[in-house]
């Protein structure tokens, strides 16, 4: 049964759809793990294919490719559903092939300055649905911020995590950007917690680069590192693809 506190939540997610009158949907940020406040704009696409591996000492997860559709409703929001095709190698285990979820969310930039001429601030609940055999569903309500000058911004993510059968945690992270057009230099520090506020759970360090080849198409990749030596800990991160807009 999913915790109380995780029917609580998707209440409240419920009631901030209602209190604002634009609809609002969840963005991800590739190359990094950590989102910001952007927003396609009215009536735009943004669709992200990309690639990714994840190893551990028992584990390889490879998602290829991974489809991530964002469309612009209003300034302010975005609608989002994306969904991997996993290919995971547990050791003595075989090896799984299979389509893993499905996330859906919600993103709202409540404050919006354009430019450089302040923060902008945005709300992006976003539930993910397993489709493995624990079937488990994940609920997540953070908050985001972005503060950008002519060639370097800053971005900051965080937010509070259900998971039924699980403890509820917290996920976050904090991201920075060098802009040197077309090309940016990107790094970020991301983490989990369990159970207490400073319990760290596989935290990250992860660098990148976005290349913009033209008005509607753009590249990224991106290297992430473990800071915790575990066994079931996350050992490196990869990524790459391509961002389409239209």
């Amino acid at each position: 049964m999913i915790h109380t506190n995780f029917t609580y939540a998707i209440l409240f997610a419920c009631s901030v759809l209602i209190l604002f009158s634009e609809s609002i949907l969840a963005q991800s940020s590739p190359p990094l793990l950590s989102n910001d406040p952007g927003t396609p704009g009215p009536g735009n696409w943004e669709i992200n294919i990309l690639t990714s591996l994840e190893r551990s000492d028992v584990n390889d997860e490879w998602q290829i490719p991974l489809f991530d559709f964002n469309y612009g409703v209003g300034d302010r929001c975005q609608l989002t559903a994306s969904t991997p095709f996993v290919i995971e190698h547990e050791k003595g285990a075989g090896v799984r092939r299979a389509f893993d979820g499905i996330e859906m969310g919600i993103k709202y930039r409540f404050v919006d300055n354009p430019g450089t001429t302040g923060s902008n601030f945005s709300l992006f609940p976003k539930v993910n649905f397993s489709f493995m055999e624990e079937k488990s569903t994940k609920l997540s309500l953070p908050l985001e911020w972005h503060h950008e000058w002519s060639h370097f911004g800053l971005t900051a993510e965080f937010g509070h995590i259900w998971i039924n059968g699980e403890s509820d945690g917290w996920e976050g992270g904090v991201g920075a950007a060098l802009l040197l057009d077309p090309v940016s230099l990107l790094a970020e520090w991301h983490t989990d917690t369990r159970e207490a506020p400073f319990d760290l759970r596989d935290p990250m360090i992860n660098a990148g680069f976005t290349w913009e080849w033209s008005k509607t198409v753009s590249l990224f990749a991106s290297f992430g590192k473990s800071l915790q030596n575990h066994e079931e800990a996350t050992t490196t991160w990869i990524l790459a693809g391509f961002q389409f807009r239209f």
